[in-house]
């Protein structure tokens, strides 16, 4: 079977979230790595605060693809539950914690993200274990100019939120959320936070992990549920994929990286195989990418 070389393209000319399966941290000066493109209350724009803020994410090895997730997890601090948070934009903290928020800061490059189309949903996998009464969190906004959540959201574009459930869930489970358009302009940003609590009604001892989420692009609408169509691997120099029964016709299958750059893409049918020579590419996180008509699935895989 042909395999086709693309280089310089974009998935499906689709933006995408930076680092979305945590394989990536970085060391950023406060004695525990936060996944890259993502930051927490421990840098956030309260410098004074910053050393005795709580640790309460970590880089956990149970992962539903690749060698990591997110684990967030709420902790007892100074009397109050400390809500387990990470955003792509800044956390600003304050004392009450009833006065703290995150927002996109525009004035500095590690804390805002540029995002200019609209889709149609976020999806995401993850497994929580809530204390009674509490639930996780996750929360999209696409938007103009400055935002912050909860707080300014005058240049709001459109947003994602949902409440995962209250009880433990121990295997992993895919969530998608539509995003409720308010405006018919394209946003310049997206702001996005995830907790593993209720917010400032947070209960100690709530955990939840994330792993591999994406921007869903999809006019038919957002499918909840996910049925794994397709299984890669790497075998030596190849990168098998095995497809099982994929449903309609025209699927094609691509290999890109975590910036969106298109490698390989192969017309794909039920039932079959297609394999891609990987030898020549960088060691690192890629996603095997299926698409056939209003059907987008994923798979994450590490190239040795």
């Amino acid at each position: 079977m042909a395999i086709v070389l693309f280089t310089g393209l974009s998935l499906m000319a689709q933006q995408q979230i930076n680092n979305p399966g945590f394989e990536d941290w970085e060391d950023v000066g406060i004695g525990t790595d936060e996944p890259t493109h993502w930051s927490s209350v421990k840098t956030s724009d309260n410098e004074l605060l910053n050393p005795s803020a709580p640790v309460i994410w970590g880089k956990s090895t149970d992962a539903h693809s690749g060698n990591y997730s997110l684990h967030l997890f709420n902790v007892a601090t100074f009397g109050i539950v400390a809500t387990g948070t990470m955003t792509n934009g800044q956390t600003h903290s304050a004392l009450p914690i009833t006065d703290g928020y995150v927002f996109t800061n525009l004035d500095d490059d590690r804390y805002h993200t540029a995002f200019t189309q609209r889709p149609d949903s976020v999806a995401g996998w993850y497994k929580c274990a809530p204390a009674t009464g509490d639930f996780a969190t996750v929360k999209f906004a696409l938007h103009k100019g400055y935002l912050a959540l909860p707080g300014d959201e005058t240049n709001l574009i459109a947003v994602a939120y949902k409440e995962l459930p209250q009880q433990q869930i121990n295997t992993w489970t895919r969530f998608a959320i539509a995003f409720e358009y308010v405006s018919d302009e394209n946003p310049d940003y997206f702001l996005s936070i995830l907790t593993s609590g209720n917010g400032y009604d947070a209960v100690l001892g709530s955990e939840v992990w994330f792993d591999d989420l994406a921007f869903v692009y999809n006019p038919h609408g957002v499918n909840e549920t996910q049925v794994n169509h397709f299984h890669a691997y790497q075998d030596n120099n190849l990168l098998q994929v095995e497809t099982g029964n994929i449903p309609g016709q025209n699927a094609t299958i691509a290999l890109v990286d975590m910036n969106g750059k298109k490698f390989f893409s192969e017309n794909i049918t039920a039932f079959s195989r297609v394999s891609f020579t990987v030898n020549q590419l960088p060691k690192g996180v890629y996603m095997v990418v299926l698409q056939q008509d209003n059907l987008i699935e994923t798979q994450k895989i590490i190239l040795q």
